[in-house]
């Protein structure tokens, strides 16, 4: 079979485009996991925001002067935007107008902004594995950090579970449970696409720490979720690596045998329903029982309820005890309205599936072999989301929203080559991707 030839693949677009754009990202994602208010001694002045505004401003203007036309706005992002209007809409309506306009204004209408700016300046494979890498490489900050601190017995939450080092969306165990296992696929693709033996090591190791820190918070919801994006991932690569359950299996051993008794004396618990370490798995059962019991009642026959919810971050006003939703997807539904729920889960399911079909596309492609495996990794990535999203109030949060944004930039510079590996003539064994990078 014939190789590719450099001429046989498009430039996605002209190199160096939107460079200040892109470095204001890669500051913008450290400083979203380091929480720079929180480690410096700056008070509330809004670094983070700053640069958020300034790295948009810089994309829009670069955009203007060149004279190109809208930014690019996929099936995905109009999603989003349509999830970002039906909040806006609910917010008049809501039970406190004003707390919901600062829970849109504070986190999701960042999110859309930093959503539209990514898939329009991550406009090369290098620019999206670089991306990666440094989310992962941020989170393992987090790591680390949280598990120093459980270490020493700082920051625990009921005594004994750790909490994120940093605060804010790390602060809460199964929040940080969840924000770990969504980067765990992203440090095992890593591991599996990095040639360099230097750089595997170092990923493995940050893979290593966000297991450990998953250990740590005691989540059962985490460890369920933990299962289901490893075997998620097992099955794909499973398939081409049977090796694969071999090193797992040997990985599971060392969990096992590092993970302190009192970590599976709780899990048990999920099968057992007795009291272990802190709440009951049938307490805590029967609590969110209880409360996708009152999401019902708290509809009720209200048609505007149904349309537009209570408002962004009211559902505790009219919860029990005041708890969240912990469900994601309850969370849209109760507090946006049941369309804003159908468009979170079309947004959900849009970018998995997205993902799949890279896969199966390129999964007997073996000249291909890094562009499998980075769909593979964004689809586990995803899949944790999906699983852990279940038992936590998240939908609003960054965790979704970065691997998402992964894999509409996949599909877009998938989408600029000319040549498919379905066709003979694109089959090689060289990575092509190298010969599209800028």
């Amino acid at each position: 079979m014939s190789q590719a030839s450099p001429s046989a693949l498009r430039r996605p677009q002209a190199r160096g485009g939107y460079a200040f754009a892109y470095t204001g990202l890669l500051l913008f994602t450290i400083l979203l996991y380091l929480r720079p208010n929180e480690i410096l001694p700056i008070g509330g002045f809004p670094v983070v925001r700053i640069v958020a505004v300034v790295t948009l401003a810089s994309f829009f203007i670069e955009r203007m002067m060149d004279g190109r036309p809208l930014p690019l706005m996929p099936r995905p992002f109009k999603y989003l935007l349509i999830l970002g209007i039906l909040m806006v809409l609910s917010i008049p309506i809501g039970l406190d107008p004003a707390g919901s306009f600062a829970g849109f204004t504070d986190v999701f209408l960042k999110i859309v902004l930093i959503f539209l700016l990514t898939i329009n300046v991550v406009n090369s494979f290098r620019r999206l594995r670089l991306l990666i890498e440094v989310t992962v490489l941020s989170g393992t900050f987090v790591a680390v950090a949280t598990l120093l601190d459980f270490a020493s017995g700082k920051n625990l939450a009921e005594g004994f579970r750790a909490a994120g080092a940093v605060g804010g969306i790390f602060g809460n165990p199964n929040d940080l449970a969840l924000a770990m296992n969504v980067l765990i696929p992203l440090g095992i693709g890593l591991v599996l696409i990095r040639r360099n033996p230097l750089l595997k090591v170092v990923y493995l190791v940050c893979t290593g720490l966000f297991v450990a820190t998953a250990v740590a918070t005691y989540s059962r919801a985490g460890f369920l979720t933990l299962m289901v994006a490893v075997g998620f991932l097992l099955v794909q690569l499973g398939r081409r690596y049977p090796a694969a359950w071999g090193v797992a299996a040997v990985a599971a051993g060392v969990l096992f045998a590092a993970s302190p008794g009192t970590f599976w004396a709780r899990v048990t618990t999920i099968f057992e329903g007795s009291a272990g370490s802190g709440v009951s798995a049938a307490e805590s059962a029967t609590t969110r029982w209880e409360l996708i019991k009152r999401s019902i009642e708290v509809m009720g026959f209200n048609p505007f309820r149904w349309l537009f919810g209570v408002g962004i971050d009211n559902f505790h006003y009219v919860s029990i005890y005041e708890f969240g939703n912990h469900n994601g997807y309850l969370q849209v539904f109760n507090e946006v309205g049941l369309p804003a729920f159908i468009v979170y889960l079309l947004f959900l399911c849009s970018v998995i599936a997205i993902t799949g079909r890279v896969v199966k596309q390129y999964s007997r492609a073996r000249g291909y072999r890094q562009v499998w495996l980075t769909a593979i990794a964004i689809e586990g990535s995803l899949v944790a989301y999906a699983v852990g999203s279940f038992f936590a109030s998240v939908a609003y949060l960054w965790y979704l929203y970065y691997p998402a944004a992964f894999a509409v930039c996949l599909q877009r510079l998938l989408a600029n080559v000319e040549l498919k590996p379905t066709q003979k003539e694109a089959v090689s064994s060289v990575w092509y991707l190298r010969r599209v990078q800028h």
